[in-house]
């Protein structure tokens, strides 16, 4: 069993010359963000942040007695310590301003500063659970309604359509199609935050899987030939066929879900949509049947098979063939990560968790594969994440904020 660390003289000196093993680097690591997590909030300007860091290391030269650091060595103190000022911390500053004699109060802090080896991210933080069942409701006027049974209803109507929430995982809309013809269109929200999952049965029998950070817009009954929804976020479809009376004729009802300038055209169908608008790219895979993607962009409508997934980044459109089973997992429960930058791993996990990333320093776009269950909390699936990219990732808690740092 390896004997625990310490931070003292002798290893900021290593530290510094950079002779330090990865173990003790990523200690003394750990041992900053630690440290920073016990500080009070200082608001420094960049001026301000970048005397009080040569003052810092001056001192820290007389009592370890190295020689100043080398430019690779500054920078990567100096955009940490900047990087966590931006969010109201620095203990350089709490160094310098806080003590009477810089230099012997500089050691003597060092030299009792003793924290637990390992991931950051296994601070004494109470584990933060996978997404839970949960969404808000709004109403054709406005009224907003938690969709859980706190609050003793389980039941609502909205202009004569009954809407049920019973089952606390799923919200059903019970259709008087008798009244379908006089019905004035009513649009109903459902608002599904961070954090929560929810699904939902519409008017016609469609069901719908809302992943966390989603919203969707929908009538409460669909009449006219047409039946359109509107998405921001992911949700994965299974649409109900439907026919309609047309004079003397019966005539399939179009399903179409807008999702930005997308509008996907459906018959009767499984497929998924992901298109939230702070993503760099959407995208849409077919399951069973038939989906065209129709975009301003493009002169024609793109037809998908089942099996195949089409990418959109910006004006540009890819289509792929695609292993259902993994691109589907997060409705089965699992992260699956294909080729995905750290910045859109953690996208995923800030929604999944409702936690808020923050970087402290650069990442590159190193691209990794990696598949995990969506049930684990944050700090196993972090644990994995280290393992998987080599970065450190340190959780802190202030009040009802919740925020993850992601440390190259």
């Amino acid at each position: 069993m390896k004997e625990p660390l310490k931070v003292d003289r002798d290893l900021l000196k290593r530290y510094t010359s950079d002779q330090c093993s990865n173990r003790e680097k990523a200690f003394v690591d750990d041992w900053y963000i630690s440290y920073v997590n016990q500080l009070p909030d200082f608001e420094l300007t960049a001026e301000e942040l970048q005397a009080d860091l040569s003052n810092v290391w001056n001192s820290i030269d007389a009592e370890i007695q190295v020689p100043q650091p080398s430019r690779s060595h500054w920078k990567k103190w100096f955009t940490t310590a900047a990087s966590i000022c931006v969010i109201g911390f620095s203990s350089y500053y709490f160094l310098i301003h806080n003590s009477s004699t810089a230099p012997k109060g500089i050691s003597s802090r060092i030299e009792s500063s003793e924290v637990e080896t390992g991931s950051s991210s296994k601070q004494k933080v109470l584990p933060i659970p996978a997404a839970i069942s949960g969404a808000m409701l709004i109403l054709s006027n406005g009224e907003q309604i938690a969709l859980d049974k706190n609050g003793g209803s389980y039941s609502r109507k909205d202009h004569d359509i009954l809407i049920d929430w019973s089952d606390n995982n799923q919200l059903v809309y019970q259709a008087d199609d008798s009244k379908s013809n006089s019905q004035a269109v009513r649009s109903n929200t459902l608002v599904v935050p961070k954090g929560n999952t929810y699904k939902i049965r519409l008017a016609d029998g469609t069901q719908v899987t809302l992943n966390a950070d989603s919203k969707l817009t929908f009538p409460v009954q669909f009449t006219g030939t047409k039946r359109e929804v509107t998405l921001d976020g992911e949700a994965y479809f299974e649409v109900s066929k439907r026919q309609i009376s047309a004079g003397s004729k019966m005539i399939k009802q179009e399903f179409i879900v807008h999702a930005g300038q997308n509008a996907i055209q459906v018959l009767g169908t499984k497929f998924n949509v992901k298109a939230y608008r702070e993503d760099k790219q959407q995208s849409f895979t077919l399951e069973e049947g038939a989906i065209a993607l129709n975009n301003p962009a493009n002169p024609a409508p793109i037809l998908l098979k089942p099996g195949q997934k089409i990418i959109q980044t910006g004006d540009e459109f890819t289509l792929l063939e695609v292993d259902l089973s993994k691109d589907l997992s997060w409705k089965n429960g699992d992260f699956y990560f294909d080729s995905a930058t750290v910045q859109e791993i953690m996208a995923q996990i800030s929604r999944w968790y409702n936690i808020e990333v923050e970087y402290l320093g650069p990442i590159n776009n190193q691209r990794y594969i990696s598949s995990i269950s969506r049930k684990k909390t944050l700090q196993e699936v972090l644990e994995i994440l280290e393992t998987t990219t080599g970065i450190k990732f340190d959780i802190r808690i202030k009040g009802k904020e919740r925020r993850l740092m992601v440390i190259p």
